[in-house]
């Protein structure tokens, strides 16, 4: 499926419009209806943020794969894991550290 029919059904999927998502990308939604309309490439940045949003691979947003389950390595689904047995307390002290590490990197 091409990029800007993935975007355009993930959108609809979600009963979203194109100024919500453009909202949430920080761009304009004009901007935003020029790659769902395929008149415009969206780039790698923006795409990512794009996967982000709604919680999919960049390759599902690019067509390379039809499911929308990310793959992850042993170790991110152990880190995972760990996680989501975390209080709330534990998974802020977890985020902040990956967030440290992340800027020393």
């Amino acid at each position: 499926m091409a990029v800007n029919l993935r975007l355009k059904q993930l959108r609809k999927d979600k009963n979203l419009t194109q100024t919500d998502i453009a909202n949430s990308l920080g761009i304009t939604r004009e901007r935003y209806g020029l790659y769902e309309a395929g008149k415009r490439q969206i780039g790698l940045e923006l795409l990512d943020k794009v996967a982000d949003f709604y919680s999919v691979s960049v390759d599902y947003v690019i067509g390379r794969v039809d499911s929308t389950e990310l793959v992850f390595t042993s170790e991110e689904k152990q880190l995972l894991d760990i996680y989501r047995t975390l209080d709330e307390r534990g998974r802020k002290t977890v985020l902040s550290s990956a967030e440290t590490q992340k800027q020393l990197s």
